[in-house]
């Protein structure tokens, strides 16, 4: 139900057909209407993953964030998140967190042999921005300590005889290692 049809209905039944009240009411609908997106707009801005425009850049502009040209709105987003979860000390949690903000989360952060190692347990191929994702982790590591990153591959033996011909259609290129036993 429109909202001045609410109005309207809080009224005595004789002001209802008056066309004074009537274009009164309407007026009002347009305010409220447009409080109503400011206070969701505000509610969205507690949550990293709602963020607004206005609340990406009042975020980036707090946090000393640049974003690049290439970067989506998700992907300042998770910048957003990134940064602001960085304040922690205990390393590893901290990569991981960082990790778990960015994109779909689904990336393992290890200390193994003196090194960072990054899986990609999620999507096949190299993710989008991982440039993006690599630079919040080199921002707060310690500068001492390498990374390496594992990404996720499709291989002939996952494909061969395992998936239909329609499930095949919708794989791309990026999503094959051609040879490489790795994740």
């Amino acid at each position: 139900m429109e909202i001045y049809k609410i109005i309207l209905s809080y009224l005595n039944k004789n002001y209802r057909t008056d066309n004074l009240t009537i274009d009164i009411a309407k007026s009002l609908q347009t305010k409220f209407e447009a409080l109503n997106e400011a206070i969701n707009n505000l509610k969205n801005n507690f949550y990293f993953d709602k963020l607004t425009l206005d609340g990406i850049e009042y975020f980036e502009a707090l946090l000393k964030i640049t974003p690049t040209n290439k970067q989506t709105q998700d992907d300042r987003r998770a910048a957003i998140q990134a940064k602001w979860q960085s304040n922690n000390h205990n390393y590893l949690q901290l990569i991981q967190n960082i990790c778990n903000a960015w994109k779909n989360g689904e990336i393992e952060a290890n200390f193994i042999n003196g090194k960072i190692k990054l899986i990609f347990v999620g999507e096949y191929g190299v993710p989008d921005d991982l440039e993006g994702l690599l630079k919040a982790i080199n921002d707060i590591k310690p500068a001492h300590i390498g990374y390496e990153t594992l990404f996720k591959y499709l291989l002939i033996e996952d494909i061969h005889e395992v998936k239909t011909i329609e499930q095949m259609e919708d794989l791309t290129l990026e999503m094959f290692a051609f040879g490489k036993e790795e994740i």
